[in-house]
């Protein structure tokens, strides 16, 4: 890959992790990690999305790259998910720290399908 692509994907991460970022602003309280939740989902019915794309060559390998490792990958996170079940755990909130972890691995999961499965009807 080129340099330029490398520098895209740079930026896009860029992107992703200023939207997550963004995404904290939704709950002030911070009560549950539900923008943890969001970016992770959003960021893995992207990344589901590109998958789909690059199988069906919607998308070359450049821009699945910064698509996916980019943008995907600077808007999901798997670092706050750990600190923040730490955070949960340290409070006490066992009940909140298995929803969290739920929650986060099911809706990531169906989110990522979701991505492909439309993308591949799409195409």
């Amino acid at each position: 890959m080129s340099a330029w692509t490398y520098l895209a994907a740079m930026l896009g991460c860029g992107v992703g992790a200023c939207v997550r970022f963004s995404l904290g602003w939704l709950d002030r309280r911070k009560a549950f990690p539900w923008p943890t939740v969001l970016a992770n989902v959003l960021g893995s019915a992207l990344l589901g999305g590109v998958l789909a794309a690059g199988d069906g060559a919607l998308l070359s390998p450049a821009w699945s790259f910064v698509l996916g490792t980019g943008v995907a990958g600077g808007l999901s996170t798997f670092s706050s998910l750990a600190v923040d079940v730490v955070v949960l755990a340290k409070d006490g909130r066992r009940g909140a720290v298995m929803g969290y972890v739920a929650s986060t691995f099911a809706l990531g999961l169906a989110a990522a399908a979701a991505g492909y499965l439309v993308v591949e009807a799409l195409a």
